[in-house]
């Protein structure tokens, strides 16, 4: 499947997901650590928002960080997704240079892989926040887990990655993505 299809549903997903956000459940713990659903999903708005930018030529870092979750989260995260796939739309997208913050300037392909992979990842940690199964297929998850392997990841604390999870060599793809990601598949909030 093309990569820009991947990503499309990646977002399409994240966004099924986290329909049904409130500002009740903002302030829920979620399985990254150190984030609330509210932190998680700024972090996600202003994703979206910094990709965009970085496509097109932008070298301001501080748009990696300025989103926000106003007028609510749903819509936040609906503008800024229509952005990045905007912008993901570009023709020469997957071979033009592109800054992502200060992990360095890849070609288009890496970057938009990066971005995958992060979604595909945050969404299953709104799913959990939220109490919500997490119903990607099994398809996306499968490309996003061969992205992953291709990776070298910075983990431990204050990283993009936390430890790796140990979980068997026959776990469900799900599993052996979230535990490659740090994240425990037995997250429970």
């Amino acid at each position: 499947m093309h990569l820009i299809e991947l990503d499309r549903r990646a977002l399409d997903a994240s966004l099924r997901i986290l329909s049904p956000v409130t500002a009740a459940d903002l302030d829920r713990p979620t399985p990254c650590a150190e984030w609330t659903l509210r932190e998680l999903l700024v972090h996600l708005v202003s994703e979206n928002q910094g990709f965009a930018a970085a496509v097109r030529g932008g070298t301001d870092r501080a748009v990696w960080t300025g989103g926000t979750l106003d007028p609510d989260p749903l819509q936040a995260f609906t503008a800024s997704a229509a952005l990045v796939t905007e912008a993901f739309a570009v023709e020469d997208v997957l071979v033009r240079p592109v800054e992502v913050r200060e992990f360095g300037v890849f070609p288009g392909r890496v970057a938009v892989r990066m971005h995958v992979i992060d979604t595909v990842a945050h969404s299953w940690d709104v799913a959990r926040a939220l109490g919500r199964e997490w119903d990607l297929d099994d398809d996306l998850v499968g490309a996003a887990l061969e992205m992953l392997l291709t990776f070298p990841l910075t983990r431990g604390p204050g990283r993009p990655f936390g430890e790796e999870v140990a979980v068997s060599g026959d776990a469900p793809t799900a599993d052996r993505f979230l535990a490659r990601t740090g994240r425990d598949p037995r997250w429970e909030r």
